[in-house]
């Protein structure tokens, strides 16, 4: 495997936990063990971005944000990685269409927040992404009415797993996507840039909710 990038096995179900983790925080832990128990996965990939096209403001360094996921995301099924950046690429359908062909034996799934779905389709190319690879929705605090009524939610209804089938989902043929409830304290990114607590995030400390990536 060309270097800067996670080994994976033949068959197994990857998670793709993409964000700018600007700062990472006990929120996305909490997201990740979540999506490993639900969804039916083998591992978690983070995709630390370089940057997010939706976002006016950039992001801080990629180092200082990989260093505090790596602080942040110990778990031994989990891997942090700067991936885009070896790719080169920004939107995510063209991330998921470079790593199918990296590694074409492996299975993908793509997970969001809620607040995510009722955004997708200002993402590019964004049915490509609902049809290239099974999608893990987790909801967040407020998020769950305007998701479930997005225009993505409503494309893409036939498709949707229920939740007790969720184990399912990783070994599910696209378009598939299914929506689960997760349990989980308000916390944001935003509120800590706002709050000047950078460095308190990078201390690793608790396991609650997130409300933003």
């Amino acid at each position: 495997m060309r270097q800067g990038f996670p080994y994976a096995r033949p068959g197994q179900v990857i998670g793709l936990f993409g964000g700018s983790f600007d700062p990472p925080h006990a929120g996305h832990v909490h997201v990740t063990r979540e999506a490993l128990k639900m969804f039916g996965l083998d591992r978690i990939w983070w995709l630390v971005t370089p940057g997010n096209p939706l976002k006016t403001r950039g992001p801080a360094p990629l180092d200082r944000r990989m260093e505090a996921a790596r602080a942040m995301m110990r778990h031994p099924r989990v891997d942090v990685t700067d991936i885009e950046t070896h790719l080169g690429t920004r939107a995510t359908a063209d991330t998921i269409a470079a790593l199918r062909r990296i590694y074409p034996r492996v299975r993908f799934v793509w997970l969001m927040g809620a607040d995510n779905l009722a955004q997708l389709h200002r993402w590019q190319d964004w049915r490509q992404i609902m049809e290239t690879v099974p999608v893990g929705v987790l909801a967040r605090p407020g998020d769950r009415i305007s998701a479930r009524m997005s225009p993505a939610a409503r494309a893409y209804a036939p498709y949707r797993i229920d939740g007790h089938a969720r184990h399912l989902l990783g070994r599910s043929q696209a378009p598939a996507w299914c929506f689960v409830n997760v349990p989980m304290v308000d916390v944001s990114s935003t509120r800590i840039r706002a709050a000047g607590g950078w460095s308190a995030a990078q201390q690793g400390r608790g396991e609650t909710g997130a409300q933003d990536q």
